[in-house]
């Protein structure tokens, strides 16, 4: 963190001194580079780690976005959530906009609108649109160009109905979570790695599956989130805390994945190193991260991932993601009669209306 701050206060510095404004790639190209001899050099009298936050091929208005975040506390993988879709949108504007200066941000709306425009070509889901969004109207409100053209919407549609194909069947549950643990069409390098993963896989689908975490919730969870003698697990956003009771199986099978992790690299008892970790598949080992002296937190790619090869292994029909697992968890939970309040306070939701398609979807029933 101390290095996060120092870094942007070094390039915060140079740009005043040299007064950058975008209109020559030469000072913006010389400023970064200033910059990185001076940190070096700072870095090599202090002999502090290199953090993760030092962002050497990003954007300078970028990288000073990222270190606010780091600074206010915002989650590792959330940081890495923004920074992956703000050098998407710039990596398309250097494509896209020649004409515009590289690492400035456009100052009319419909470059913005534009890119929006493009993703939903790309028939980017309405959540990630609307994630998109709202990272790049975050980091517009940061340099203050929110009122200058207002907030971007990612899309004026209107939710849809809910159809079969937005859940997983209870034999579908059944069989994906039998598949996760079997050895069924596996390699042989495949199932070297398997012993060391299935756990961990396990885990996590029954978390989702279960309890209707969503992808941001599984990553984010540390090893003092999860209270395995009240058989207790903390969820914190940032729409609050809320504690979820796990089942006694439920909780076996969590600590199963957590005491067979090799004491190298294991979590260590109340602290906020990561529950679920990242794997090496080449070097057979979990990944350790030296600059933070914690084990290596799995991304939200890796768990993208990690579904869909698991449903694709267990041969189940539905192509099912995260986003079934939760809708499916939240119909039963209604199904089973739970009033609003308490689905809103298990679920994280932010309002009643948030039910109202589920319970219109089981009207159709």
């Amino acid at each position: 963190m101390l290095l996060a701050r120092l870094y942007g206060r070094v390039l915060m510095f140079l740009n005043g001194i040299f007064c950058l404004k975008g209109k020559f790639n030469i000072q913006y190209t010389l400023l970064n580079l200033v910059g990185v001899l001076i940190f070096i050099f700072i870095y090599s009298i202090l002999n502090l780690p290199i953090m993760e936050v030092f962002y050497m091929d990003i954007p300078l208005l970028v990288q000073h976005f990222l270190i606010h975040l780091h600074e206010t506390g915002k989650k590792h993988s959330t940081v890495s959530m923004y920074k992956h879709d703000l050098m998407a949108f710039f990596k398309w504007l250097n494509q896209h906009s020649p004409d515009i200066t590289p690492g400035i941000l456009p100052e009319e709306k419909n470059c913005y609108e534009e890119y929006l425009t493009y993703l939903k070509e790309k028939n980017l889901s309405e959540a990630n649109l609307r994630r998109v969004a709202s990272h790049l109207n975050k980091l517009l409100e940061y340099h203050n160009l929110t009122d200058q053209f207002g907030a971007l919407k990612a899309t004026t549609k209107k939710q849809r109905d809910l159809v079969d194909s937005d859940f997983i069947t209870e034999k579908d549950t059944f069989s994906l979570l039998n598949s996760v643990v079997s050895k069924k069409n596996l390699t042989e390098t495949q199932l070297q790695i398997h012993k060391y993963i299935a756990p961990r896989n396990y885990s996590i689908l029954i978390l989702m599956l279960h309890y209707g975490l969503t992808l941001n919730e599984v990553v984010s969870l540390n090893i003092n989130d999860i209270n395995f003698s009240q058989n207790e697990l903390t969820i914190i956003t940032n729409k609050g805390k809320r504690v979820l009771n796990l089942s006694k199986d439920d909780k076996k099978i969590i600590y199963n994945y957590f005491s067979n992790i090799p004491t190298l690299f294991k979590p260590k008892d109340y602290t906020d190193d990561p529950l679920f970790l990242s794997f090496h598949p080449q070097k057979m080992v979990y990944w350790y991260d030296y600059n933070l002296n914690k084990p290596k937190r799995i991304s939200l790619i890796g768990v993208k991932r990690m579904i869909e090869k698991e449903v694709e292994r267990s041969g189940i029909q539905a192509k099912a993601r995260s986003t079934q697992f939760r809708n499916s968890c939240i119909l039963n939970k209604i199904s089973e009669g739970y009033s609003n309040e308490y689905l809103i306070t298990y679920f994280g939701l932010s309002s009643r209306h948030a039910l109202y398609r589920y319970k219109k979807y089981l009207k159709t029933k």
